[in-house]
């Protein structure tokens, strides 16, 4: 569906050439693709049902609206329909299935469910901040009256809007809580033991935190109405699933629960099977309401669509009668349950299928994004809307994660910086003037990404010059006024911000808050720092430093060698210094809320060994880049 775009004039601020610099807005609204209500696909074409879940409208599943929508959900020129419709689907409310399952839906990206049992509660992911949490449990039993404590928590895998909310659940601190084998190393590794500082800035780019809910920035969260932490908790799991694909039954509260690792969206997902009820809680196997992310743009390892497809058809031999998951409304009814589960596995193989079809016959990572789109059965199916994952970045990553990044054409293998290319550019064009003429053409013409393509160039020559910028950002806009997905949609929006120089860092999402740091072991902690040595500045330096923590009895230790540190769990040679301390005065230092020196004077730290080599392994640390520029380079 496409949106027709004209051009709006905005005020200069830069100069007289910045008057052909505006924000287009779409004029002509057609209607959703993908309805509020799903009733048409899976009752048929006359059906006047009007109940919120989808599927069969029965005595035992009930719908209890608490009051408000945090998407933004009325309709706009600067907003694609379909996701105007998508954020309709996103009131806050309760889903109360036999008065004993209750989803608590739109108060976050996660929609953790709650069960009632003998004695006590289960919660199935806590939603991602700790104060929304604490607002699903007061909401929760306002509504149902329940009063029961918290007997388990459970988290499906490690991204944290499935557990870092997990302390506004009072007495969560006392409550079994269940996790894959896999979980913890998964956090570190996508925190301060990896990737976590990139993921961090990269996701606020993706879900829009850094943008205002309203008509021309963050609509949705594409799963959710949004995702802000405001309050980053964890509590480690103490009772766990092990092996791949392994399984752990249990008794808890009186229910019986089959829980089971199905390695999909994330390597450590499990679901939840309920034999006595026939109800299935299929995690983030299947997504949400939205064609999955079978790669983020955030950054990702590869999501094998190869893996995850097979792990639908895990949950589709149960044979369940009701399907809730993390992310989406229930499915009620055998029949409708089956009809999702397999169009969305049909939907990613079909797209993987198709995709090694391609690559077999020659085709590119460009091919792949413009060749393959979904059939008109699944496009339109409700749960698989371009609202969050996309079938057009899902078919790149799968080259590269089938192929590696290289395209077969050699000049790709070491081609010229990007900046002296657009300065070369630019030149043969005649100079940066004719590059704007043609950059401002385009978009005078609605070509809008031509235009940011185009800009893009002259951006490059001088990142202080304002007018190249405001174009693109121009552009970027324009972009993101068509597009249903909000990843794509968030990414456009907030570069532009990072163009025209708007864009509001305090509301960035920390991975490494300290609740979270705090739950990690010491060899994490130690073991994480290796991803900070500065290469350049211990080139010619070897020495070994250990830690010892005297709260915990354990010593761990980084051999810096010539530009590597080479971690060393339960160190027991000979170091030329050892650091004695506890594990929160080693994460004071860490966070940089406690001095080197002042740790020292005050007796938090005690030093072994040659002490000149403790301020020197510090100083070989550095610390990540505050606010990455991501466009504006």
């Amino acid at each position: 569906m496409r949106t027709i775009i004209a051009t709006s004039i905005v005020t200069a601020l830069f100069g007289a050439n910045a008057l052909a610099l505006a924000n287009a807005e779409p004029l002509e609204i057609n209607e959703p693709m993908i309805p509020v209500l799903s009733h048409k696909h899976y009752l048929g074409e006359d059906s006047t049902a009007t109940h919120y879940w989808h599927g069969e409208n029965r005595g035992d599943m009930t719908w209890t609206p608490t009051g408000g929508n945090d998407a933004y959900s009325k309709p706009s020129a600067k907003v694609n329909p379909t996701l105007t419709a998508h954020s309709q689907k996103m009131d806050r409310g309760i889903f109360s299935y036999k008065n004993t399952f209750h989803t608590v839906y739109g108060y976050g990206l996660t929609s953790p469910t709650i069960i009632d049992g003998t004695d006590g509660l289960i919660v199935l992911d806590p939603v991602e901040s700790v104060d929304k949490m604490r607002d699903v449990m007061t909401d929760f039993r306002r509504v149902t009256g329940n009063k029961k404590p918290v007997s388990a928590i459970l988290y499906s895998h490690w991204h944290p809007d499935h557990y870092a909310g997990v302390r506004g659940i009072a007495g969560a601190e006392n409550a079994k809580i269940i996790a894959h084998e896999s979980f913890m190393d998964n956090v570190v590794k996508g925190s301060m033991g990896g990737t976590g500082p990139a993921l961090g800035f990269r996701v606020d780019y993706s879900l829009g935190t850094l943008l205002n809910v309203e008509e021309g920035g963050r609509i949705n969260g594409g799963l959710g109405p949004d995702f802000e932490i405001r309050e980053h908790s964890l509590i480690v799991p103490n009772e766990l699933v092990t092996g791949y694909r392994g399984e752990l039954r249990t008794t808890i509260a009186g229910v019986d629960m089959q829980i089971v690792h199905v390695p999909s969206e994330a390597s450590d997902e499990i679901i939840v099977y309920f034999p006595e009820q026939e109800l299935l809680w299929g995690a983030e196997v299947i997504q949400g309401e939205s064609f999955p992310n079978l790669h983020t743009i955030r950054g990702t390892k590869y999501r094998n669509p190869s893996v995850w497809y097979p792990g639908i058809d895990v949950l589709r031999e149960f044979n369940a009668d009701v399907l809730l998951v993390s992310h989406g409304r229930p499915v009620v009814g055998k029949a409708h349950v089956d009809d999702t589960l397999t169009a969305y596995r049909d939907a990613i193989q079909f797209t993987y299928d198709q995709s090694i079809k391609a690559i077999n016959s020659g085709a590119t990572q460009e091919d792949l994004i413009r060749d393959i789109t979904l059939p008109p059965h699944l496009e339109n199916h409700p749960w698989l809307g371009d609202f969050y994952g996309s079938i057009r970045h899902a078919t790149k990553q799968i080259f590269v994660g089938e192929l590696g990044w290289f395209d077969g054409d050699p000049t790709t293998l070491n081609p010229l910086h990007s900046v002296e290319a657009s300065k070369r550019y630019v030149d043969m064009v005649g100079g940066k003037a004719k590059m704007m003429k043609f950059a401002i053409d385009a978009c005078d013409n609605q070509d809008w990404q031509w235009c940011a393509e185009l800009s893009t160039h002259v951006v490059r020559l001088d990142l202080e010059d304002m007018e190249p910028r405001l174009l693109k950002a121009r552009a970027l806009r324009a972009l993101a006024y068509q597009e249903t997905n909000n990843n794509w949609r968030n990414w456009y929006l907030t570069s532009a911000q990072e163009l025209d120089g708007t864009i509001d860092y305090s509301k960035k999402i920390n991975l490494q808050a300290p609740d979270l740091l705090k739950e990690f072991t010491t060899n994490q902690l130690v073991d994480g720092l290796k991803y900070s040595l500065n290469a350049e500045r211990s080139i010619d330096k070897h020495f070994t430093i250990a830690f010892a923590f005297t709260d915990t009895d354990e010593t761990h230790a980084l051999e810096v060698r010539r530009g590597v540190a080479q971690f060393h769990e339960d160190f027991e040679g000979q170091a030329q210094t050892t650091i004695r301390m506890s594990k929160m005065a080693f994460l004071g230092l860490l966070t940089r809320n406690l001095d080197l020196n002042q740790a020292a004077s005050s007796g938090q730290l005690k030093v072994e060994g040659e002490a000149n080599l403790v301020p020197i392994f510090f100083n070989l640390l550095d610390k990540p880049v505050e606010n990455p520029a991501l466009t504006v380079r």
